[in-house]
């Protein structure tokens, strides 16, 4: 694979600068219709940049407020809004813009934005400044179907187009319908929990997708407007009900003895996708939608009888007894360090709401009733820190029995659910040469690197297990909601000039954003996988690089990117096809994934 060869998935966070007084906005350039990757605004510049390519602005930005504000004729383009559609009123101050159905409206001096007549508040108002007129775009990108992200670091501002759903056919302006999967699901004026509640929406309501970016997708909502769904409670037309839930290929198997059920991080309906942070009080509960009592319990339907926790060295053991079969859904949330147990079928019963536990990994478990209809009780161990488990559920469905444990130094891998990413597939085939084709290479690969982590008790959950097409946000948001520790993707390298060779691994630049410790983790287990690839391999060393490449930018966890050799080089191509080679290869990013978890529970 080429250096920057994959799709970029940008962070996102603009705003905006209109000139005050103009009746149709013009630009160098035009529209930026068709083909956008990426645009990047930094404030106190004036040039700024599209695909890289440098243009320039006739004002900088600037950061107000908390806020950061771009000039809004340049926006407007990057965002795809035509010059005919950007309108203003120089007597009420008033920009209207118009894209694909949706109509915004905001004015000087005033918080609230009208997104198809529908009004909405915003954190800030639009000023003006120097004879020209600014608001932050958030608002707007987001109501385009937009993601939006500040690089504090770079103070830059990066935009992304919200990513096409894809399959089946759809009217124009939209990306076909998802049917919701749950009660009163908030619906939010942007892609994430720090935005307003604009409406809530119920299981069986059909909503039109106008946009998608990972984990939200925006609807056209029934009574009019447009609002934000997180992902998780709704399915598209089409889809089998709740596919996270069932087998991922490649992963552990729901239900089997070995796999333990699906250790994902997929809440379930009403905690609006809330994975990390703890909204307090019984779990599952929101703020704003507080979770029914236990009253008339009695007509419902099997509870939970039993919940007993045992400690034995520094295992703690837990047993769930029910009147009926259950099934049972776990995953992990940070900051703090909890983890989650949705019992699906049954009602909590008897069993108290809090319980002190006082072991070495968990504090204390609260029970509540999460849903109803279906049944879902919720267990939230509150944990002292990072922890592995085992679970498994009686034939009958009837007892779940959990041991939540730290894992000895010589088992890091044991049950660690670690994703691999075998680059490519399908009609992509990546980097071709010497008539080797990159997704072929890192399937096998990825392959016998599964194989290799089975045998040592980890979990691994393949991306993709077969030739064909994976997208880049849904490699992720298979990692992402299983709830993977570990984030590999494998590739293979090209350049024009057939001499350049070496290994490589890649972790995210700062120009990607994200969390500053998940990226200096992604460096140490760069660090530990390089080093055991060129122990291995002896191919010349390129080192740990940095890259802004979608897969290490989306993902939840630790992430790396290899490149294994160059597949233009002829001596290294002749190599990627040797059975001693793949295996090298794949024993090396083992050891490096066990290097990498030995230090971190040492």
């Amino acid at each position: 694979m080429k250096k920057g060869k994959l799709c970029r998935v940008l962070s996102l966070g603009a705003v905006t600068c209109l000139t005050a007084g103009f009746l149709l906005l013009s630009g160098p350039g035009g529209s930026l219709a068709g083909g956008l990757q990426e645009v990047v605004f930094k404030v106190g510049e004036k040039n700024y940049y599209v695909n890289e390519k440098t243009l320039t602005m006739d004002a900088s930005p600037f950061i107000a407020q908390g806020r950061t504000y771009v000039p809004l004729r340049y926006l407007a383009l990057a965002l795809n809004v035509a010059e005919k559609d950007i309108l203003w009123d120089k007597n009420t101050k008033t920009v209207l813009l118009t894209k694909d159905g949706v109509e915004l409206r905001l004015t000087v001096g005033s918080r609230t934005i009208t997104v198809n007549g529908q009004a909405k508040d915003m954190d800030v108002a639009p000023v003006i400044r120097d004879g020209l007129s600014y608001l932050p775009a958030r608002h707007v990108a987001e109501a385009l179907g937009y993601r939006v992200e500040w690089n504090q670091q770079n103070r830059t501002v990066l935009l992304q187009p919200a990513v096409p759903t894809g399959g089946g056919t759809t009217k124009p302006g939209t990306l076909g319908q998802v049917v919701v999967q749950g009660d009163l699901v908030n619906v939010r004026s942007g892609p994430g929990l720090q935005h307003t509640v604009v409406t809530q929406v119920n299981r069986g309501d059909r909503l039109t997708v106008l946009g998608k970016v990972p984990d939200w997708y925006q609807v056209q909502l029934p009574g009019g407007g447009t609002g934000w769904i997180v992902a998780w409670y709704v399915r598209e037309e089409g889809q089998v009900a709740d596919p996270g839930d069932g087998p991922i290929p490649g992963g552990p198997v729901p239900g089997d003895e070995n796999s333990r059920g699906v250790p994902g991080g997929r809440p379930r309906p009403g905690d609006d996708g809330n994975q990390g942070q703890d909204p307090g009080g019984i779990p599952g509960q929101q703020p704003q939608d507080p979770l029914p009592g236990n009253e008339g319990e009695q007509n419902q339907g099997p509870a939970v009888t039993r919940l007993d926790v045992t400690v034995a060295g520094k295992v703690t053991r837990v047993t769930v007894a029910a009147e009926g079969a259950m099934t049972y859904h776990v995953f992990k949330l940070t900051s703090p360090d909890r983890l989650v147990v949705d019992l699906t079928g049954v009602r909590p019963g008897n069993v108290p709401p809090e319980m002190s536990v006082n072991t070495e990994t968990v504090n204390r478990l609260r029970v509540g009733w999460f849903s109803r209809s279906p049944d879902v009780t919720r267990l939230v161990f509150d944990l002292t820190g990072p922890v592995r488990y085992r679970a498994s559920l009686s034939a009958d469905g009837r007892t779940l029995e959990m041991q939540i444990y730290i894992p000895d130094p010589g088992d890091v891998l044991r049950d660690v659910v670690i994703a691999i990413d075998p680059g490519h597939g399908g009609p992509d085939p990546g980097a071709v040469g010497n008539g080797l084709k990159e997704k072929d290479i890192t399937l096998r690969m990825a392959q016998r690197v599964a194989g290799l982590l089975s045998a040592k008790g980890a979990r691994p959950l393949l991306t993709r297990n077969a030739d064909y097409e994976v997208g880049l946000y849904e490699r992720t948001d298979m990692a992402n909601r299983a709830g993977a520790e570990i984030f590999v993707s494998i590739h293979i390298n090209a350049n024009i000039n057939p001499a350049v060779q070496g290994t490589a691994t890649y972790i995210l630049s700062p120009a990607g954003g994200g969390d500053p410790s998940r990226r200096e983790e992604s460096r140490k287990l760069a660090s530990y996988i390089q080093a055991r690839l060129v122990q291995r391999l002896g191919l010349e060393n390129d080192g740990v690089l940095e890259a802004n490449f979608a897969v290490l930018r989306t993902s939840a966890m630790p992430a790396v990117l290899v490149e294994v050799a160059y597949i233009t080089n002829p001596q290294e191509a002749a190599l990627l096809i040797q059975d001693w080679f793949v295996e090298e290869t794949a024993q090396g990013i083992v050891q490096g994934i066990m290097d990498y978890l030995s230090e971190r529970w040492g």
